[in-house]
């Protein structure tokens, strides 16, 4: 399979799912949406990937391919089904608010191009790895780095998935109004979740090493620039001002990845 042209599949498939999320958000005036979609958009174009080598050519589909379009699809929905169960039927996110707050034009227009197609962006960067390995039909067999990446992915996801379930629990609790969570994975670092889906992408990264196509690296690395200098920046700013004990939070517990308390 040629690279360009799996490429611009999975980039026209992504497009029209994103315009057609896009086309939603105008309905229900939620651009927030974008965010249930980044999961299940992952999904969709892992397998597009493998529809289209099994179109092309059904006799070179590899354990590797159908294991790595596995891992991708639960993580994928997992994620997709927990953001939709807090997000949906709640007010626009505030970020996405204060955009349309101070959106200049059409903030329709500009959704479209700075939100939407933004993320489409940088989901195709993301899935490198998943598209070296669908490009790469000829390893049949797995290898030391197939195991590697399926053990740290393990990790990884039941990692993120514990994370979200104590969040969710501890908010479920009216008592914990606008108290900090500061126990379970959340007294090692601020952000566990998003650590846990970092080492799930750079788990794919490994996972794709034996196609010998390691520009994959890009993808763990760019998940690690939205978390650290994007997302976590973004989600922190409002938290003093809501949250009095989170200032002391963030002055005793790592930001990213898992360590003791600091004194």
């Amino acid at each position: 399979m040629d690279f360009l042209v799996m490429l611009t599949f999975i980039i026209a498939v992504n497009w029209l799912c994103l315009t057609l999320v896009w086309l939603i958000s105008l309905k229900i005036k939620d651009v927030g949406i974008v965010d249930i979609y980044w999961g299940i958009g992952f999904v969709i174009m892992a397998w597009a990937c493998f529809l289209l080598n099994l179109q092309s050519n059904p006799t070179v589909i590899s354990q590797s391919q159908w294991l790595i379009n596995i891992m991708v699809t639960i993580w994928g929905l997992r994620l997709t089904f927990h953001l939709a169960a807090r997000n949906l039927g709640k007010e626009e996110d505030y970020r996405y608010a204060a955009m349309r707050k101070k959106s200049a034009g059409d903030f329709r227009i500009q959704s479209y191009f700075r939100v939407f197609m933004l993320q489409g962006f940088l989901q195709i960067v993301i899935i490198l790895p998943v598209l070296a390995i669908h490009l790469y039909p000829s390893a049949f067999g797995l290898s030391l780095f197939h195991y590697l990446g399926i053990a740290l992915w393990i990790i990884g996801f039941v990692y993120e998935t514990a994370a979200d379930m104590q969040l969710v629990n501890f908010r479920s609790d009216p008592r914990n109004h606008n108290k900090v969570l500061n126990s379970g994975l959340w007294r090692f670092s601020r952000h566990p979740n998003y650590f846990g889906d970092a080492l799930q992408w750079f788990a794919f990264f490994i996972f794709s090493l034996p196609t010998g196509y390691y520009w994959g690296i890009i993808s763990p690395l760019m998940m690690l620039f939205i978390f650290l200098r994007l997302t976590i920046r973004l989600l922190e700013k409002p938290q003093t001002n809501k949250r009095p004990e989170y200032e002391e939070y963030v002055k005793s517990t790592n930001i990213f990845f898992p360590g003791w308390k600091k004194n």
